[in-house]
């Protein structure tokens, strides 16, 4: 693990995090309607068409995979799902990833999972909710929906993944936001965790929309970084829905955490309760 970062460049970002988290909750008072408080489907509402469904392994069992944060993941995960499922969602109400959600705590049920931090595997109250912020942006972009905010990560694990490199969509509490909405109608989100699988689906009160194509290009690595665009082509409409640019961590990186790294000089250094079940 890297020792690199300083005293002061700790707080730097610290402080930085602040002033985002302070604009960005002050956005939520001052702009309701850009970020809408959740709504559940009333009984008598009807959504005839399943448009889109997926299920996803939650659950790494790679050389790389720490069991302990992988196993904190699947409970993060299965604790979010419910706060999605039933969620209704139209032009003019957007779904926010974390007005959708709250903010995760130890008091809430939430783990430690993983997250890559200054090129390090570091343990993160709630580690692992990106694979339910990236399953809802791959969704939000298949279906043609408007795509009102994403980030994209800034590193890789390096790790292959089933589909589309770069159609992922980080989030941290509450500035860094995936905002998604349906370009017509009214839809439903289904969302659960079953086994070891995140189940995601969309019902509507009208047709999927055919005819959407995603590709990625300039797919490019130099050194380090690999980089690519995700484009979406609607009919005869063409869009770029991601830049990426992220740092692919080397090969024998993933395979180092917090849990088993013994540098106890690091600024980043986060040591997780006995009680989540860590090695630290």
């Amino acid at each position: 693990m890297s020792s690199s970062k300083s005293t002061a460049d700790v707080l730097i970002r610290q402080t930085k995090t602040a002033v985002f988290t302070a604009h960005r909750l002050i956005a939520w008072r001052l702009d309701p309607t850009s970020w809408p408080d959740a709504r559940l489907a009333e009984p008598d509402e009807e959504f005839p068409n399943l448009v889109y469904e997926r299920r996803i392994t939650i659950v790494r069992s790679d050389a790389g995979a720490d069991p302990i944060l992988e196993q904190g993941k699947r409970v993060n995960v299965a604790l979010a799902a419910p706060h999605f499922d039933g969620v209704v969602l139209a032009r003019g109400v957007p779904l926010s990833f974390w007005r959708t959600l709250g903010r995760v705590s130890a008091r809430r049920g939430y783990r430690y999972g993983m997250e890559l931090r200054g090129g390090c595997i570091v343990p993160a109250l709630g580690g692992g909710i990106c694979l339910l912020s990236n399953a809802l942006f791959e969704m939000a972009a298949r279906l043609g929906w408007t795509i009102l905010e994403r980030h994209g990560h800034s590193m890789d694990a390096g790790i292959p993944v089933p589909g589309m490199w770069g159609l992922d969509a980080t989030v941290v509490w509450p500035h860094v936001d995936l905002r998604v909405a349906p370009t017509t109608g009214r839809a439903r989100l289904r969302v659960k965790v079953t086994g070891n699988e995140l189940c995601l689906s969309v019902e509507s009160g009208s047709p999927a929309v055919s005819d959407v194509l995603l590709s990625a290009v300039d797919d490019e690595t130099q050194r380090s970084h690999r980089t690519n665009r995700i484009v979406r082509r609607i009919g005869a409409r063409e869009e770029v829905l991601a830049v990426n640019r992220k740092r692919v961590l080397e090969r024998t990186e993933p395979q180092k955490s917090c849990l088993t790294c013994d540098e106890t000089t690091c600024k980043e250094r986060v040591v997780v309760p006995s009680k989540n079940g860590a090695r630290t």
